[in-house]
């Protein structure tokens, strides 16, 4: 088993570029963005099948294969509206499928594991330090060179799916921290933190903090560092996100906070997309549809167009059909326990929590590292660990 975790770390090295190489250019408003996202991770995918030695599939696969293979049967069945989109979204979630299994094979070793993970916190970090100093010195230029919209953040279009990216890289910090490597990790969760208060989004900050705060629980009551050095970590720590405040400044995120009208349009963006359900539950509309399909359903006029229905949960249901649905709840079920066992994963069920108000996963890119993570997650407590 040594053997293989050798020889696997330069190929997690390689799945985490890949993947960074997508949210790299997420920014971008033009399908070329989603290119260079897929075609790093088939060049790692075609890497990984010429150099592997043994393949050995989670149970988790069998979900996940359904998943990618859901919007092609929706193909051959006739049951999407508008086939052209669903075909393309079928290709993004056939690649999620690829982004889990390569998660659950390459880094599945312990040293190969933490080779995949230190690149996908250096990243973080970086793209941490990167949005907050472009947005307060860019002039709303994406890398000083390019224009952007008003909620460009970093490297990420929307902000809502910046903050889950950091909801994805704070545990990984704080796992640095549990290993003892208190300064490294806790420096690095606090530039993700105040990058999180920057976006000001206000699911992002809850739950990057309730991170912490399930981070801390757990070395306090499953002994996982002796009382004094926990106490120790806990004092640095809170020291370091109120530096991160501090610097990164509450005030936006608190008004966000108090705003009275805290759901805004979304309530109507969910009764319609509960009415989408209701006419097709069970075959779904087609993924990737919900746009086109909104119209039809509108209670309101936005005056503009509704590009998603800020609740990926529903527009799931909505696409894919409630057995679609089940199929993510019951991933989601199955990894909530690793999740919390590894606190490096904890990200996992945050970003679906963060799902359930907004739609962080219909960027491919993130999608591709969440898909990676929650792979890597099925190889927790095996006995390749």
């Amino acid at each position: 088993m040594r053997e293989h975790a050798e020889h696997s770390s330069p190929l997690a090295v390689a799945l985490g570029v890949a993947l960074t190489a997508g949210l790299a250019v997420a920014w971008s408003p033009r399908s070329w963005r989603i290119a260079v996202a897929i075609t790093s991770i088939s060049l790692v995918a075609v890497l990984w099948a010429v150099t592997a030695r043994t393949i050995r599939l989670p149970l988790q696969t069998i979900p996940v294969a359904l998943m990618g293979a859901w919007g092609f049967a929706q193909l051959f069945l006739g049951s999407s509206v508008v086939p052209h989109l669903t075909l393309r979204s079928s290709v993004t979630w056939a690649v999620c499928a690829i982004a889990f299994v390569l998660g659950s094979q390459i880094p599945r070793g312990r040293r190969s594991r933490r080779s995949f993970l230190d690149v996908m916190l250096w990243v973080s970090t970086a793209l941490a330090a990167l949005a907050m100093l472009q947005a307060y010195t860019s002039e709303g230029r994406v890398l000083w060179l390019f224009p952007a919209d008003e909620g460009v953040l970093g490297t990420f279009y929307y902000k809502n799916q910046f903050a889950a990216f950091m909801e994805i890289g704070a545990p990984i910090a704080l796992w640095q921290v549990m290993r003892e490597k208190v300064a490294l990790g806790g420096v690095c969760y606090a530039v993700m933190f105040a990058a999180t208060l920057t976006s000001a989004s206000r699911a992002g900050v809850t739950l990057v903090s309730a991170e912490l705060i399930v981070f801390l629980l757990l070395m306090v009551f499953q002994h996982r560092m002796p009382l004094k050095s926990a106490a120790s970590v806990v004092a640095i720590l809170v020291l370091l996100v109120a530096g991160a405040a501090a610097v990164a400044g509450t005030e936006q995120t608190l008004n966000k906070f108090e705003d009275p009208n805290l759901y805004g349009v979304r309530q109507p963006l969910v009764d319609s997309t509960l009415k989408m359900i209701a006419q097709r539950p069970w075959t779904g509309s087609g993924l990737g549809t919900w746009r086109a399909m909104y119209p039809g359903f509108a209670t309101f006029d936005l005056v503009a167009i509704a590009n998603e229905a800020h609740n990926d949960w529903l527009q799931w249901a909505a696409e894919g059909g409630i057995p679609f649905f089940l199929l993510l709840a019951v991933l989601a079920i199955w990894l909530g326990k690793t999740s919390v066992q590894s606190v490096w994963g904890l990200g996992v069920p945050m970003v679906l929590l963060h799902a359930y108000v907004d739609y962080p996963l219909r960027e491919p890119a993130l999608a591709f590292l969440w898909f990676a993570m929650a792979g890597t997650l099925t190889q927790v407590g095996h006995a390749t660990e």
